[in-house]
Formats: C-alpha cells, sequence, structure tokens
C-alpha cells in the first residue's frame, strides 16, 4: 500500500505543474496550450505503441471507445477549463476546486446509498468547514488578482465558473480510469497510458488545423515560442504520460475511496507552485482557507470511512 501512495504523490507533485504553466504562459490561449500538450502526448504514445503493440491489439472495441472518452474528456477538455481557471482565477482557486473532488463523489455515494447513507447531521460539520475555506480562499485571491489589476472582477468570476466545471470532469476521469484498470488487471497501466494517447492524437491534430484555420502560425507560437513549446513539451511528456502512468500504477494498489483521497496532493502541489512563481508568501487568510478546506476534506472521508 505504501508504494501506491507513493506513486500517488508523486502523480500530484508532476500534476501540481499543469495549474502553473497557465500562468508561466499568460499570452496564449489555453485552447492553444491543451492542443500542443495532447498532440506531444500524442506523438509520444504512437512511439510507445510500438513496444506495446501486441498488447494493445487485445483491446476490445468498448476499451478503445473508454480510451477515447477518457482522453478526450479527462484531458483535452478538462485542462482547456482549468487553464481557463488558472488564467482568470488563479492556480490557487483552480487547486481548491480539485481539493474537493473525493467530498463530491462521496456525496453522491451518499445520495445513492439510501437506507445505508451516513446522517448528514454528521456530515454538515466538515461540509461547512469545506464551504468557509472555499470563502476564504476565493476572497484572497479577489483581492490579490483584481487588487492587482491582473484580472477584472467580471474575468475572476468566469475563471471560478470554469474551476468548478473542471471539478466535475475531474471527478469522472479518476473513477472511470480506476474502474476500467481494476477490470482488467491482465493489462499494463503503462499501455493503457499509450492508448488514451493514441486516441488523442488524432484529436489535437484535428483542433490544431482548426486553430491554424483562424490564426496564423506566428500568431499561434506567440511573443515567446521557444518557452511555450518548452512547456508544451514538458505537459505532454511528464504532466501527461509519465502523471498517468504513476496514477494508474496506485490505482492498481489502492481502493478507489482511499486513491480518490491522494488529491489533495495535487491541490498542495499547484498552490506551493503558483506562490513560487509570483514570488510571494501566501497571504495569512488563503493559510486559514486552505487549512479549512484540507479539515474538511479529511473530515468528511472520515464519516465515509468510519464503518470500513
Amino acid at each position: 500500500m505504501l508504494i501506491g501512495v507513493l506513486f500517488g504523490i508523486a502523480a500530484c507533485m508532476i500534476w501540481g505543474s499543469v495549474y502553473v504553466a497557465p500562468l508561466i504562459l499568460p499570452d496564449y490561449s489555453p485552447a492553444v496550450i491543451a492542443m500542443v500538450r495532447y498532440f506531444v502526448f500524442g506523438l509520444l504514445s504512437v512511439g510507445f505503441a510500438i513496444s506495446q503493440w501486441k498488447e494493445l491489439r487485445t483491446y476490445q472495441w468498448a476499451d478503445w471507445r473508454r480510451a477515447t472518452a477518457l482522453g478526450i474528456v479527462g484531458n483535452i477538455f478538462y485542462y482547456w477549463l482549468l487553464a481557463e481557471a488558472c488564467q482568470k482565477a488563479g492556480a490557487s482557486i483552480a487547486g481548491a476546486f480539485t481539493a474537493m473532488i473525493p467530498i463530491l463523489v462521496a456525496v453522491i455515494g451518499n445520495l445513492r446509498a439510501k437506507e445505508k447513507a451516513k446522517p448528514w447531521r454528521r456530515l454538515l460539520p466538515p461540509l461547512m468547514l469545506v464551504l468557509l475555506g472555499m470563502i476564504c480562499l476565493n476572497w484572497t485571491e479577489f483581492v490579490v488578482l483584481v487588487g492587482s489589476g491582473s484580472v477584472t472582477s467580471g474575468e475572476f468570476w468566469l475563471g471560478v465558473l470554469f474551476a468548478f466545471l473542471s471539478l466535475f470532469v475531474w471527478t469522472w476521469y479518476p473513477l472511470s480510469n480506476a474502474e476500467w484498470l481494476l477490470a482488467h488487471p491482465e493489462h499494463s497501466p503503462k499501455t493503457w497510458s499509450t492508448a488514451q494517447g493514441l486516441t488523442l492524437l488524432p484529436c489535437a491534430f484535428i483542433g490544431m488545423i482548426v486553430l491554424l484555420a483562424n490564426e496564423s502560425p506566428e500568431t499561434i507560437m506567440g511573443p515567446t515560442p521557444w518557452l511555450f513549446l518548452g512547456v508544451a513539451i514538458f505537459l505532454g511528456i511528464f504532466a501527461s504520460w509519465i502523471g498517468i502512468v504513476l496514477w494508474s500504477l496506485m490505482s492498481q494498489r489502492l481502493p478507489p475511496a482511499l486513491g480518490g483521497q491522494m488529491i489533495i496532493f495535487e491541490t498542495l502541489f499547484a498552490v506551493i507552485y503558483a506562490h513560487l512563481w509570483r514570488e510571494e508568501w501566501p497571504t495569512p487568510l488563503l493559510v486559514v482557507g486552505m487549512t479549512l478546506l484540507l479539515l474538511g476534506v479529511l473530515g468528511s472521508l472520515r464519516v465515509f470511512s468510519s464503518s470500513r
């Protein structure tokens, strides 16, 4: 189990970088960043597929449909939402919504449990901590970003909306990914990651053609093309293929309920990286908000796991 936890922490350490990438590239559209990132991921997967072709041939059409859905919705669509949230509302806000994924999963499960559901009176205290934490986080980031003139108040709240939508997408992805891996223990997580990358390549290619039809290559490459390519290649290799492999290795070793809790580390690394990039210490209110949020998440998970 310890090995599984370490795999999960390593994946979250890498995934924390995806929150700061849009801050490093403020002049680039999130759609462009997402398409180039996953085009690189797709090309990398083609190279890996050569050595993994024997196993890939055993995949059924249902497996390829699942890989396609995970690739498009859980990668391209999700990262577009996340990048928009980071550029408009800040990486800390986007990361905070990610931390709420375990609670959302647990609440949905509680609503479906009916007679086996946990009493809501036990859930309300930790949920209130989460609410208070989110209020503190939103307020402190609103003051910092809008006060500095980085974004307007309208852009900030639009970014919060994007972060909220990304919460639901990323809730579905790890559950669906873990479900397939647990149902197919004979398949390698590395090959499954490659399969998702292969399905992403044509999608990213079509997306880039659409972008080129509306913008010139010089416009897409922007004012710092080498920095843009470097960040996109890093995201395509480390934050995509390697991150998915590490998360899949974790998913094969930990139960989904415990694996879902590992998302909290992604939030912590996102906040750390964002403040390192801004070269500033987190405000006291942000620390209070993050502490309340994490206490609420852990408290909620304790309620749901108390009978296990």
